[in-house]
């Protein structure tokens, strides 16, 4: 499969170079803070509240995104998984809220193992998650550590300015078959009747989401997209400006009317991963208001912004006039 490059940037945007402080001072703090004590006592449902952005950490789905809500409006659904999950040949789908009948065929199940956990609001560790209780503030930020199966997976979350930043990194310490493995995922609002794909030379697909039934493609070469709900006049952008070298960028759009309109990377597809491989993929997610008339255009100048708050950029999505 061929693929389309363009330059390196040479330079950080002004944006770029802000945020990625940010994102180092929001380290910084990860490295000095210790980790709200045993699995048994990590909160079960989280929720926080960062300027207009509203969503859930739920320990059901292994401590993971569940749902995005913006200006009070659903952006992506409760009534999914979010997270990293592997499609390993022979055996099935393993990761978050996807579990597996035991390996050695004891009654159990076969699970994402999550070993570090750590949140933080401004820049300060949560230690308190009372019953009920919304984490509310200017920035927030989760580090998360996990195994799948013979994968390591460190990932983050961090919202701040009305902007989600996740990233996964994943790293081999077995080697692994896998039909194909999606690092990151997101279930976006069944409300959404239109969506956008490209990279960095633009749009490469329009999509009129269906009514009835259920759509599944894989549309190749895709870094970002853009959905839009016409009746809220509400939408999401979202740009993974993270990839590893020698992956193909392509995303896995899943249409299921009144459930949802997820998207995945669709990555590491038919790939027997060595021992000592890794990888780090990012995304950078943020929302927008429009008409029927102009969200196509008010979609893309968010495109713009978003990939210059990457922290790293991919140069197949950069864009080529640069």
């Amino acid at each position: 499969m061929s693929e389309w490059h363009c330059p390196i940037e040479k330079t950080l945007t002004a944006a770029a170079a802000v945020f990625s402080g940010f994102l180092l001072l929001l380290f910084s703090e990860t490295c000095r803070a210790q980790a709200p004590g045993r699995p048994a006592d990590w909160p079960q449902k989280l929720s926080i509240k960062v300027g207009d952005i509203l969503t859930r950490i739920d320990g059901a789905k292994m401590w993971t995104l569940s749902g995005i809500d913006w200006r009070g409006q659903m952006m992506a659904t409760e009534d999914s998984a979010y997270g990293t999950v592997l499609t390993i040949r022979n055996v099935g789908h393993l990761g978050t809220a996807h579990f597996l009948d035991a390996p050695d065929n004891s009654s159990g199940v076969e699970k994402e193992i999550v070993s570090d956990l750590r949140f933080f609001l401004d820049g300060k560790a949560v230690v308190d998650f009372s019953p009920g209780k919304i984490l509310s503030g200017k920035s927030f930020r989760m580090e998360r550590t996990s195994k799948i199966r013979g994968i390591a997976v460190e990932s983050s979350v961090a919202i701040s300015d009305n902007t989600i930043v996740e990233t996964a990194h994943l790293h081999a310490d077995e080697s692994i078959d896998l039909v194909k493995a999606h690092p990151l995922m997101y279930a976006w609002t069944p409300y959404a009747t239109v969506g956008l794909f490209g990279d960095g030379t633009g749009i490469l697909k329009r999509a009129v989401f269906v009514k009835d039934g259920r759509g599944e493609e894989v549309v190749k070469k895709a870094g970002w997209l853009a959905v839009f709900d016409p009746v809220s006049g509400t939408g999401s952008a979202c740009c993974f400006v993270r990839y590893p070298d020698g992956d193909e960028m392509a995303l896995l759009l899943v249409d299921a009317p009144g459930v949802y309109r997820k998207v995945a990377l669709y990555s590491l597809v038919d790939k027997v991963v060595p021992v000592g491989w890794e990888g780090t993929f990012e995304s950078v997610i943020g929302f927008f208001e429009a008409s029927e008339s102009d969200w196509e255009q008010k979609a893309l100048q968010r495109v713009a912004e978003l990939k210059n708050l990457g922290a790293i950029g991919d140069p197949r999505l950069a864009d080529p006039k640069r």
